[in-house]
């Protein structure tokens, strides 16, 4: 009776597994990841609350790594971008992100300073960067010996 059943069963079973599935049309579309964040040019507490939840994600996200894209503004410090990146970058290591899953990139200029960033797993590489946002180095004023820090909205007009 036992093995009468146990045929029953296989009859049953093996049919709906060795049915081939039909190939699927087209290939299996992998959605770019959106922008975690993204912030123009903040005072340094609001920056570092922006950055405490970048890393608090990133520490849920425990094998993904955080990419900040960093254009400077119209008007300014030479290695700005640079010295906002390591600075963002010093903030989280000192959150717990090992300095390994941080890559910040210099973006070049543009109307205003902008901070993107992505929090995504490497196998993904690093995010590209929108060439339509820069400005030409000839319409930045670059100032020299300056310390890069809040300046608050851009007035128009001038």
């Amino acid at each position: 009776m036992k093995w009468l059943l146990g045929i029953a069963f296989t009859l049953c079973i093996v049919p709906a597994i060795a049915v081939p599935q039909e190939p699927s049309k087209q290939p299996p579309v992998i959605m770019e990841p959106d922008r975690f964040d993204q912030w123009g040019d903040l005072r340094p507490n609001d920056e570092n609350a922006r950055l405490n939840k970048i890393a608090i994600q990133a520490k849920e996200w425990h094998l993904s790594i955080i990419h900040l894209v960093i254009h400077a503004g119209e008007i300014a410090c030479a290695g700005e971008a640079r010295a906002r990146g390591m600075r963002a970058r010093n903030y989280l290591m000192r959150r717990g992100i090992p300095p390994e899953r941080i890559v910040w990139t210099d973006a070049g200029w543009s109307k205003e300073v902008k901070v993107q960033v992505w929090i995504w797993p490497p196998e993904l590489g690093k995010p590209k960067i929108d060439p339509g946002i820069n400005i030409k180095r000839s319409a930045v004023k670059l100032e020299k010996n300056c310390r890069v820090k809040y300046r608050g909205p851009i007035a128009s007009g001038n």
